[in-house]
């Protein structure tokens, strides 16, 4: 259960995040996506975004200025819980298998998320045919739905049934 808390706070992306930021900006960037020729340019790209940020922090500080403190920084921190949740919901227990209808889950929810976030909660139907447009998926999902293996009632029946694994 400290584990289903600490992830869903998001401090562990964060961390991550910046644990990156710190790798790539040392040059210590090891990812095989990255071909030895680019590896310049992240260096670089770190480097200018920790410079950006200090300069940010250095003028709101100097400013005195707390807008970037509720515009930018407890926006972030709070709307990560939110996010993570929304985002365990996507694949979290689904088998690990190559079929992106069985290793996805779809989630039924109502009209307000699933328009804020372009019918993603339409999750497997996406990830298995990424070529359907956010606007159709509500009518292909109406196609597909016998062939989905994980399909959740709602976000909320979702995390009872994953905090009720964890005990």
């Amino acid at each position: 259960m400290r584990q289903y808390i600490v992830h869903v706070s998001g401090l562990p992306v964060w961390w991550g995040h910046l644990q990156t930021l710190y790798t790539n900006a040392i040059g210590g960037c090891h990812d095989s996506y990255v071909p030895p020729k680019g590896l310049p340019k992240v260096r670089t790209e770190a480097r200018a975004m920790i410079a950006f940020y200090v300069v940010v922090a250095a003028l709101a500080l100097w400013f005195e200025a707390s807008v970037l403190l509720y515009v930018w920084i407890v926006p972030a921190l709070l709307g990560q819980p939110f996010l993570r949740l929304y985002l365990l919901a996507e694949h979290g227990r689904c088998p690990l298998v190559a079929n992106m209808l069985e290793n996805t889950r779809t989630t039924l929810t109502n009209w307000l998320v699933r328009k804020v976030a372009w019918n993603m909660p339409y999750h497997a139907e996406h990830h298995a045919y990424p070529g359907v447009p956010f606007h159709q998926l509500p009518a292909f999902h109406q196609l597909i739905e016998r062939h989905l293996k994980v399909v959740e009632p709602g976000y909320v029946s979702f995390h009872e049934k994953y905090v009720e694994t964890l005990r």
